[in-house]
């Protein structure tokens, strides 16, 4: 017996031609809906974020709504921004769960939203048998094909925003039922990687079937957040500027045509267009007549083509071999003939066809799952708090444990001397119902601070689960419950959740204020975890096996993220865990938080405790590289007054940080080298790759060219990183190279010193000895 069609098919995407600019992922996500249409389907295509025109413009939502309508396709745009991949993917998962599941959900690839949705069916947020797929269309390892962290060649380094979003790619594929291709190069991207996962290669997407390779145009390797129309418009008009004759395929000197002059556009720090005409649209104005040979003309308009393309408006692709593909896609997903630049024509995708897609969708069903069933008696669930002179605030945490549904609960809570009478007499008060409970109070006689009072709550405490909470937040109902339910069915060793913030001393759990969820940690990597919480706030339910491995919390009297720290730890015992995607708890903002009160100094050690489970077992030449970067990227929160430094004066630097210019120190390339490299390999031989785009990031700081000499007095016959530090010195005005060598000639190491003398010291010649040899260690 056939399976069932899905005729109700949601289609996550970040973006839509029309309301957005030009995209890949967006055309394919359109195209897709209309191939599904076609062959009968009920098709709604969910875009997480706002329109990006002016609504009051020539291209208003409402006319996109009514554009899409006509072609069979619902349109939901969600309001708001989209600066956090995690927010849209939230928006979306929120969507979904207030309606009836449809019968298959289909995710596009870029900004991952398919990662939460399959947690979310994993731990029973969304029904077990909906079948979830993730398209392709222009994943972030596409993007730079082979290149890899420890590769000092690779041409695309990236921040720790875009490993994040990296990490959450791999995620939303490795957990996808099945795979949509949207031409046969990702096809083969994919089975490379996911052999056993189905895929299949989309038709009707155009003829673009190019893989990615080298060659001389490069017209995808653009920034990220620049769509690949005005990449294309840039590359090839500094490539046209710097030579008026450029060279085609296999060095072919392609027709020479009038100059061409066009001032490219500006752009912002994070490297995105920073307003202005559409690069694209002046690319073109500029490029006309320029080289004949290079055009190809748009067919009639068509509802749903974007403003930037119009009837007769030219447009240029790579050659063969070419990393163009994506905007190859681009084209052919609007109809448009593409002529490649060695005179080949591809055709466009024609109309829209059955295809026998949803015959195959049919057939890819959720893997069966069933939701493990709970040890009988259910497992008891420790609640350790601790609480310093807030009784009121406390009062509303303790009334949120007592509304749990979930039957076997306790609580251990630690007041950490507290010193009004307030607190003493509420407590007091307690003390029957807590004894009655089975629960337990216990008072510090001297303060202990957070860390050592949560500890001690943890080994008084009796569950196979402890959760940790704050004495100012709010659980709901079903917190412990869902937390409980996710770790037996993931297997995972910690879990967190998303939190709703509010304000004030009032008690939020009473109001109907609507959710703000604004901070969305996912878990992991650990290597973005060096420089940014992923890991998520204290309100963390651990197995208590893996919260004793780990040690619990270190005690750091007068300091904070010991939440960041433990689940640093985590990740360096390979240990797993997992943020439940709905908002689980209420976060207080209080006049009285913790970290409103710290001294800049305090707070910047404070967010120095993650590093330090990276530290454990590296050599000093890395060690000092992360405590490089974990200083660079605070120095820059400091001086933009981000996340907890937000309203904080920035007048110098702090001495802790040990770099010399926070705003020039802090850069992408590091950043992305250091955080991956160095905690993937833990010796000098990464310090060797990460050192050199460092140096170059901040020329002028001496001092992280001793550290760069450092690693090469360890490796001192590696010819890059010996040409590294002669390059840092001449730039910095400092003598390590010099000083290095003498050390090797002390040392006897003469082989090692040659090296050196001859690739830049020639002043040093006269301390070589006669012979040729040396006793070189």
């Amino acid at each position: 017996m056939a399976p069932p069609m899905p005729r109700h098919i949601v289609i996550l995407s970040p973006d839509a031609p029309g309301p957005h600019p030009v995209s890949p992922c967006g055309h394919v996500a359109l195209r897709l809906a209309q191939l599904l249409v076609a062959e009968g389907a009920r098709v709604e295509l969910v875009v997480p974020r706002d329109a990006a025109q002016d609504a009051t413009g020539p291209w208003r939502l409402t006319y996109w709504w009514e554009a899409y309508r006509q072609a069979g396709i619902a349109l939901h745009m969600l309001p708001r921004g989209d600066s956090i991949d995690g927010m849209l993917a939230f928006r979306a998962l929120q969507w979904l769960r207030a309606r009836t599941a449809p019968d298959l959900l289909l995710a596009m690839d870029h900004r991952a939203l398919g990662a939460m949705p399959l947690l979310a069916r994993q731990i029973g947020n969304l029904p077990a048998t909906l079948p979830i797929g993730v398209v392709l269309s222009d994943p972030d390892g596409w993007s730079a094909p082979g290149a890899d962290v420890l590769d000092p060649a690779n041409p695309k380094p990236a921040s720790p925003a875009r490993l994040l979003r990296r990490h959450l790619e791999r995620q939303a594929f490795d957990g996808a039922d099945f795979m949509l291709a949207s031409h046969a190069g990702l096809r083969d991207w994919q089975a490379a990687r996911w052999p056993a996962k189905p895929c299949l290669v989309l038709e009707g997407l155009g003829q673009a079937t190019l893989r990615p390779g080298e060659a001389e145009w490069r017209l995808a390797e653009g920034l990220r957040g620049t769509t690949q129309g005005q990449h294309l418009a840039r590359l090839l008009a500094e490539a046209m500027e710097n030579d008026p004759q450029p060279s085609g395929p296999a060095g072919r000197v392609l027709p020479a045509g009038p100059p061409l002059r066009m001032a490219l556009p500006p752009r912002d720090d994070d490297g995105d267009d920073a307003g202005g005409r559409d690069p694209l649209e002046a690319f073109l104005a500029a490029l006309e007549g320029a080289l004949p040979r290079l055009r190809l003309d748009c067919e009639p308009p068509d509802p749903l083509l974007p403003a930037t393309f119009a009837a007769g408006s030219t447009l240029l692709l790579a050659e063969p071999g070419a990393r163009g593909l994506p905007l190859a896609i681009d084209a052919a997903t609007l109809g448009l003939p593409m002529m490649l630049l060695d005179g080949t024509t591809l055709a466009g995708p024609g109309p829209a066809t059955p295809s026998a897609l949803l015959p195959w969708l049919a057939a890819r069903q959720a893997p069966p799952r069933t939701a493990p069933a709970l040890p009988d008696p259910p497992p008891l669930v420790s609640v350790c708090i601790s609480h310093f002179d807030r009784p009121a605030l406390l009062a509303q945490t303790i009334d949120s444990l007592r509304a749990q549904s979930w039957p076997n609960l306790e609580v251990v809570l630690v007041d950490d001397a507290s010193p009004s009478a307030a607190s003493r007499d509420w407590l007091a008060a307690q003390a029957p119902d807590f004894a009655a409970r089975g629960w337990q109070i216990i008072r510090n006689e001297t303060e202990q601070w957070q860390s050592v009072s949560r500890n001690t709550a943890a080994r008084a405490s009796r569950g196979e689960f402890i959760l940790v909470m704050d004495d100012d937040n709010l659980a709901r109902p079903h917190e412990v419950e869902t937390m409980v339910r996710a770790l037996l069915a993931t297997g995972a060793d910690a879990a967190g959740a998303l939190q709703a913030l509010f304000e004030g001393d009032a008690n939020a759990l009473d109001s109907d204020m609507i959710d703000r969820v604004e901070f969305f940690p996912n878990g992991g990597p650990a290597d973005v975890g060096l420089v940014w919480n992923v890991f998520g706030d204290v309100n963390v339910m651990f197995r208590r096996e893996a919260f004793e491995a780990v040690g619990g919390y270190t005690a750091e009297p007068e300091l904070g993220c010991e939440d960041y720290e433990i689940g640093a730890a985590l990740h360096r015992l390979g240990r797993r865990l997992i943020v439940i995607p709905e908002a689980l708890y209420m976060y207080r903002f209080s006049a009285v938080n913790m970290a409103k009160g710290m001294s800049n100094e305090r707070l910047y050690w404070s967010h120095k405790r993650p590093l330090r489970p990276a530290l454990a077992g590296v050599s000093h030449a890395t060690a000092r590289l992360l405590a490089y970067v974990h200083g660079a990227e605070h120095a820059a929160q400091q001086k933009n007054g981000w996340s907890y430094w937000a309203g904080r004066p920035f007048d110098t630097p702090l001495p802790e940080y040990g770099i010399h210019d926070p705003a020039r120190a802090a850069g992408a390339e590091f950043q992305y080298q250091l955080c991956v490299a160095a905690l993937r390999a833990g010796d000098d031989g990464p310090a060797a790759l990460l050192l050199p785009p460092l140096s170059r990031h901040s020329p002028q700081d001496g001092r992280l060219v001793r550290v760069l000499a450092e690693a090469a007095l360890r490796r001192p016959l590696d010819a890059i990183l010996r040409g590294e530090v002669l390059a840092a010195d001449r730039r910095a005005g400092t003598t390590y190279a010099e000083e290095l060598t003498r050390v090797l000639l002390m040392r006897g190491e003469t082989a090692a010193a040659r090296g050196w003398i001859e690739a830049g010291l020639p002043a040093l010649r006269e301390l070589l000895p006669d012979t040729a040899g040396g006793a070189d260690a």
